[in-house]
């Protein structure tokens, strides 16, 4: 009984010190807005094999075209959890034609070793 007594004890003594978890998470104090228009071509994803990646779909505009990298500002991505944000695809997989700025676009993507790579995109 004194051991339970004590178990109690040290729990509400915990329980009324901690501070709450919004209070010192980074994720409660992260600021979804800034990541609308966040470079995510730099970012660590992971490693997937190209003929084993999923292929992912995202409607959006064209916001620039190079040799390299295509910017779209896409609409929420469901699959990935990802919210609507401005964000650089590579073009290393992509065969297709470059696309306006100010185009509206269908597109679908892969995940790759140095980020997300463009694979289709077509005028919407």
């Amino acid at each position: 009984m004194r051991t339970l007594l004590t178990a109690i004890a040290l729990f509400a003594s915990v329980a009324t010190t901690a501070p709450a978890f919004s209070e010192t998470s980074p994720v409660a104090a992260h600021d979804h807005n800034a990541m609308m228009s966040m470079d995510h071509s730099n970012m660590n994803h992971g490693t997937q094999p190209t003929s084993a990646a999923t292929v992912y779909q995202g409607t959006g505009v064209v916001k620039a075209w190079s040799d390299t990298s295509v910017t779209f500002a896409h609409q929420p991505i469901p699959a990935l959890s990802w919210p609507a944000m401005t964000m650089r695809f590579g073009l290393s997989a992509y065969k297709g034609s470059p696309l306006s700025v100010g185009q509206k676009v269908n597109f679908t993507f892969i995940q790759s070793a140095s980020g997300y790579d463009l694979i289709s995109a077509s005028a919407n």
